[in-house]
């Protein structure tokens, strides 16, 4: 091979190692070292997750070491098989590589690591890999491998691969191809389900092709990929291609050198018959390798370089820099990654879990709506839109919910998958670790309303008046009509009994406030909304009446409903009672911490007794009062929160970040810095010591909405900006931006002095009310304003 011919093969691998650079160290996320128990192997691809929220990738170690969990996940495809609801499913992967050596494998469960450390670029969305293996017979191979999915193209993913042996000169088989051997986790302990079957699988000299189908939906998922050496391809001795059942391999074998690097890449794409016109999805073979080739084509720089493009981008927008307290940074920066790469670029669920394991069976629940849909709301409307689009498409299976219930409209499922029909598991292990019914999904009902407030958020910072009058009104409504069905008559009163409120330790209670009163407004915003868009647009209104066969006198009923619906609260002292009850209980408060900070129960109270106490799972008169926090009063939210606070034992991923929002509101400020701290590392630092299980994506949305919401005191409303910000004392500087209609807030908030800048098409002035004191900010100019946080 000629000089000029080498130098054409390694430019690419140049190009690459500087689109592979490392960014600084406050976006990078480092794990050294290597622990072979299962759970420790599993939380590290937990964390290491690469995405585009199309498919995501666990942070798996590319030999899959025993003990590994890794998976590739693919938005809304789920599957029941024989489990015993649909679940998301565990789709082909194409990460796998192994390298051997005179017969021997080097893993890090059969070598010794001299060194190991893998590292998530969170600025790129690429994660690294750079290992050391000593082998029993002492030859020493360094194995490094840089792998991504690409954000501006969802269907394609890129993994480079280098090896280097550092004592030994000789063949090395480097294998890597396409695993459809690929199992859910079952129920019991090494139990698995097997979800697809083998389609189609297939191979040329440059490329491999993949083709499995779920075996009850009968969605095609088809993986094509390129495996080639890109560094002296004359060490080359031989290719073999393999199949094993049902998975593809292909063999390279090298004459390699001591001290000398070869360079592979792997350049996949992943479809389903779902992305492609039904006339073309009859040969997926086809749409895979088209897109293979189009793709190889272009060159991996080329498309690298688009996919860091696109992370620059969403940074400039979603980037939150605190300024003194780097590892709430960092914490926080994770966060918003793991926000980022689960964003729904089209109409699509948004699990419990994220995309990031097979976790509460990637099942969607209230946390979208309550915690994670705000995040999209106020940075990337359109994917916060595309989220509930998913609750519009699946309004046909909340409406089967509420006829298997016995009601009328419809009823948004506690979980649900591909149809929006309820898939709650019947049975589970819980809290107390044995196995008994679940009532959640019978009984959890606020989800119902949930949605709506999610909805009713999105129309007021967004102004989408569109999604409002052709989607969200249908939802508005036919949730009303249900909750219209579900109450009962009590003398002049109405009430809602045998309910799970988001205090998930008392089960069929009656008249939960926090579902109570989202009901009340959930139907007084409803018949409001019969009577405003009747005058502002009475012939979308007369259609949806005729589609959805709306009576007379309904919306008046609801309005009567909302008015007369049960709400339990002390007249005097503003406690609130959280069900009907509930003060009658043995009470008990949490009085000492263990080691890691977790609520330590009161002798003789376990999780088979704690639904007689007072003791509660996490917030939830409290979250009642920060979603609606103009309609208490501070003096109701300190006393609610003196309360209940002490009673939390916080065995939800969703609690923290309610105790530090309501923590700010009350100036319970020392104790909300610390709720915020558990929420921004509850992944990180294995709080709840299950992160092998996936994400916990509500703490996710939940930290940003502190940082946002709490720390930052920004609300939007249709018509001006409030804030009431309060920094920690470690805190020097906090600074985001967000969208606000068609324009883009910028914030930049110190102890005493906060910028503003509205940027605008057109020039205007908008009222800010800081602290109370309302201020007129022209758009596109900053205005400094001084403050005292009260209280």
């Amino acid at each position: 091979m000629t000089g000029s011919s080498v130098s054409e093969v390694d430019k690419p691998v140049d190009e690459l190692d500087a689109l592979f650079g490392l960014s600084p160290e406050e976006w990078l996320l480092r794990k050294k070292g290597f622990r072979k128990t299962p759970k420790a192997i599993q939380i590290t691809e937990t964390l290491l997750t690469t995405g585009n929220g199309y498919l995501n990738v666990r942070g798996s170690l590319e030999e899959l070491p025993p003990g590994h969990c890794g998976g590739m996940y693919l938005a809304g495809v789920y599957d029941k098989s024989e489990a015993d609801v649909e679940e998301l499913v565990k789709c082909p992967m194409w990460t796998d590589v192994s390298v051997w050596h005179e017969g021997e494998k080097f893993c890090l469960s059969c070598c010794q690591a001299l060194e190991h450390e893998q590292v998530l670029d969170m600025k790129k969305g690429i994660l690294h890999r750079r290992t050391t293996f000593k082998n029993p017979h002492g030859k020493i191979l360094t194995f490094e491998t840089s792998r991504l999915v690409f954000m501006h193209d969802p269907h394609r993913g890129y993994m480079r691969v280098k090896i280097t042996p550092r004592n030994f000169s000789g063949q090395i088989r480097v294998l890597s191809g396409l695993n459809g051997q690929v199992y859910n986790r079952g129920f019991f302990p090494r139990e698995q389900y097997k979800h697809l079957q083998l389609e189609k699988i297939e191979r040329g000299r440059n490329f491999m092709y993949l083709e499995m189908k779920t075996r009850e939906r009968g969605i095609r998922i088809a993986v094509a990929a390129s495996w080639k050496m890109v560094s002296d391809p004359g060490r080359m001795l031989r290719w073999e291609p393999r199949i094993y059942g049902e998975k593809f391999t292909s063999e390279i074998t090298i004459d390699a050198s001591r001290g000398h690097t070869t360079t592979f890449e792997k350049l996949a794409v992943v479809m389903t018959n779902r992305d492609v016109p039904t006339e073309r999805a009859r040969n997926m073979m086809r749409e895979a390798i088209c897109n293979l080739k189009f793709y190889v084509r272009t060159g991996a720089p080329v498309e690298i370089g688009r996919h860091i493009d696109v992370w620059r981008e969403l940074w400039k927008q979603a980037d939150v820099r605190i300024d003194g307290d780097d590892t709430a940074q960092k914490a926080l920066r994770y966060n918003i990654y793991q926000l980022l790469i689960n964003g729904p670029a089209r109409p699509g669920p948004i699990g419990a879990k994220f995309l990031s394991s097979e976790g509460y069976m990637g099942h969607v629940f209230w946390d979208t709506e309550i915690f994670i849909l705000p995040f999209y709301i106020h940075n990337f409307p359109v994917m916060a839109r595309n989220a509930l689009m998913y609750r519009f498409n699946t309004l046909p299976g909340a409406i089967v919910n509420a006829e298997k219930s016995g009601c009328e409209g419809a009823r948004f499922a506690w979980e649900s998958a591909t149809t929006g029909e309820d898939v709650t598991p019947r049975f589970a292990s819980k809290l107390e670790k044995t196995i008994r019914f679940i009532y959640t999904g019978v009984e959890e009902e606020h989800i119902v309303s949930d949605v709506i407030y999610g909805v009713e958020r999105y129309f007021r910072v967004t102004g989408d008046e569109s999604f409002l009058l052709h989607c969200g009104l249908e939802m508005v409504f036919l949730t009303a009509r249900y909750w219209a069905s579900r109450v009962i008559r009590r003398g002049e009163n109405y009430e809602i009994h045998k309910v799970i409120g988001p205090d998930e330790f008392h089960e069929h209670v009656n008249n939960n406030a926090y579902t109570n009163w989202l009901v009340k407004w959930h139907l007084r915003l409803a018949s409001m909304l019969y009577r405003h868009v009747g005058k502002t647009a009475p012939e979308v209104l007369r259609e949806l009446v005729e589609k959805i066969s709306l009576r007379d006198g309904e919306p008046d009923r609801w309005h009567d409903i909302s008015r007369k619906l049960k709400f339990t609260q002390d007249a005097e002292t503003g406690l609130v009672e959280q069900f009907d009850g509930y003060f009658d209980l043995k009470d008990h408060v949490i009085e000492r911490h263990d080691r890691s900070g977790h609520p330590v129960l009161p002798p003789g109270v376990n999780y088979r007794n704690i639904g007689r106490t007072q003791l509660i799972k996490q917030a939830d008169v409290l979250l009642m009062m920060l979603l609606f926090p103009h309609s208490f009063s501070f003096e109701e939210k300190k006393v609610n929160y003196d309360f209940y606070e002490p009673r939390t034992a916080h065995k939800s991923s969703l609690s923290h970040c309610t105790y530090a929002m309501m923590g700010l509101a009350v100036s319970e400020r020392n104790n909300a810095y610390r709720y915020f701290m558990k929420t921004a590392l509850f992944d990180l630092e294995n709080l709840h010591n299950n992160t092998e299980l996936g994400i916990h994506a509500a703490s996710v949305g939940g930290s940003w909405q502190t940082v946002i919401h709490g720390f930052g005191g920004l609300a939007l409303k249709s018509d001006r900006i409030v804030l009431n910000p309060w920094l920690p004392k470690k805190w020097d500087r906090l600074s985001f931006r967000v969208k606000w209609r068609d324009r883009t807030v910028h914030l930049d908030i110190t102890h005493n002095e906060v910028t503003i800048t509205i940027e605008a098409v057109s020039e205007m002035t908008l009222p800010c009310t800081l602290y109370g004191q309302t201020h007129k900010i022209r758009t596109n100019e900053p205005v400094t304003l001084r403050y005292c946080p009260s209280r």
